[in-house]
């Protein structure tokens, strides 16, 4: 499936987080996410290593919430 990744801004000492939206014009970035900073990443699937959780949670939580959070790996 393919995914737009984006990352945090970090705050202070905090570690970025990642927020996979699905590809396509119904992606919407969340109401309660809208305060952070977020730089666009990748569009890319969401078996990439890049995204640091497994393809079938991310795949999950996009069909649950229509976005994930994810800790990026590395």
């Amino acid at each position: 499936m393919q995914v737009n990744v984006f990352i945090s801004r970090p705050v202070d000492a905090e570690a970025p987080t990642l927020l996979v939206l699905p590809f396509g014009p119904t992606a919407a970035l969340p109401r309660h996410l809208q305060g952070i900073v977020w730089d666009y990443l990748a569009t890319t699937s969401t078996e990439d290593k890049l995204i640091g959780a497994a393809a079938t949670a991310v795949e999950e939580g996009l069909a649950r919430d229509g976005f994930a959070l994810v800790a990026p790996t590395g």
